[in-house]
């Protein structure tokens, strides 16, 4: 059985594994209930308004539902609370991008691994954008994913970790690793 602070809205005890992997709707109640408050009091920094807000840690919870009954997530290595909260986060952004309508593109650094990214010019692409643009869009789905949550949307390999559920930080920086080197590969001279 959970159990809450009253004033606090804070879980005393989280549900275990099992119990989220069963369907447990009370487990998944006490997750919804039990971090909503707080949930919105961190969200409240990016000054959305409260509909989204809304909207947001629904659609969180229910990420966090369904990597757990899908088995993309098969065990916690933090709270669920922070698992919960870094998608949240992560559906903060989508929405802040959205609500700018910024594209972002990016001048291409493909040195050490690092891409920097800059928001749109009036001019449009430079070449070398356009060309990255392009080949970009070879990359697999997962490598694009992977790219675009780490260089675009500005989330650390941890938050990646955590909001796709992986099974740990080595993997992710493992799988990022290997689909710049595509992108590099791709982006080579002899590719052109």
């Amino acid at each position: 059985m959970l159990t809450f602070y009253d004033q606090s809205s804070l879980m005393t005890k989280e549900p275990a594994i099992r119990d989220l992997k069963s369907g447990d709707a009370q487990a998944y109640k006490g997750i919804y209930d039990g971090y909503r408050e707080a949930f919105f009091a961190f969200a409240k920094a990016y000054n959305l308004p409260q509909e989204d807000l809304v909207d947001i840690y629904q659609d969180s919870v229910l990420k966090l539902y369904e990597n757990v009954m899908s088995r993309k997530v098969t065990e916690f290595s933090s709270t669920i609370k922070t698992y919960l909260f870094s998608i949240g986060k992560f559906k903060i952004y989508e929405t802040l991008r959205a609500r700018k309508k910024m594209m972002p593109a990016g001048e291409l650094e493909l040195e050490d691994q690092n891409i920097e990214t800059a928001e749109l010019e009036e001019n449009g692409l430079t070449p070398r954008q356009e060309q990255l643009k392009v080949q970009f869009k070879k990359l697999g789905e997962r490598c694009r994913h992977i790219l675009e949550l780490f260089y675009l949307k500005g989330l650390r390999i941890a938050e990646i970790k955590e909001a796709e559920g992986y099974e740990n930080e080595n993997t992710v920086k493992a799988t990022k690793s290997r689909c710049l080197k595509q992108l590099k590969q791709l982006m080579s001279p002899k590719n052109d």
